[in-house]
């Protein structure tokens, strides 16, 4: 039996699309934008379609864990989704999304689907976890994107990560 969890969140962003786009194709920034990151391995310049791959090695809780990552959807500028997994039998599907949303102003979107086979306390108990880990991540990945592209301006605000969990 397999656990299936859903993550969604977006941001509005003060920069063009093509901008923001151009910092989640680089995912040799991932430890820039991911504080649990700490080095991305025989990753291309820039993701440029499907079929790529590239190594992400994580520190969590103290271990650190490899991710193997495949990108399964490259639609230039607007959609970028990649699969992996953690181990375990952990397996995620991360899909960024990239629109404008006005003069100067993008939306930047994640939805990670993930998948976890264990017995059904494990389940339980991994499902929190991951979820919180998962969904923590995703709004601080969010925000690094977006300081990374934004076009500073006084008196602007931040952004702010929205979408409630699932």
């Amino acid at each position: 039996m397999t656990l299936v969890g859903l993550i969604e969140r977006s941001i509005e962003v003060r920069a063009e699309p093509a901008k923001v786009w151009d910092v989640l194709v680089d995912v040799r920034r991932l430890p820039e934008v991911s504080r649990h990151t700490v080095e991305v391995k025989d990753a291309p310049a820039r993701l440029t379609h499907e079929g790529q791959r590239f190594t992400q090695v994580v520190q969590v809780g103290g271990k650190r864990f490899t991710s193997e990552w495949t990108v399964v959807r490259f639609e230039a500028g607007h959609v970028l989704s990649i699969e992996g997994g953690v181990g375990f039998g952990v397996r995620y599907c991360l899909t960024e999304s990239v629109e404008p949303a006005g003069p100067g102003w993008s939306r930047l979107g994640v939805c990670i689907k993930y998948k976890l086979p264990f017995g059904p306390l494990g389940r339980v108990a991994s499902r929190l976890g991951v979820e919180r880990l998962a969904a923590s991540e995703a709004g601080q990945v969010l925000a690094s994107v977006a300081s990374l592209a934004e076009v500073r301006t006084a008196g602007r605000a931040s952004p702010v990560v929205s979408a409630p969990l699932p």
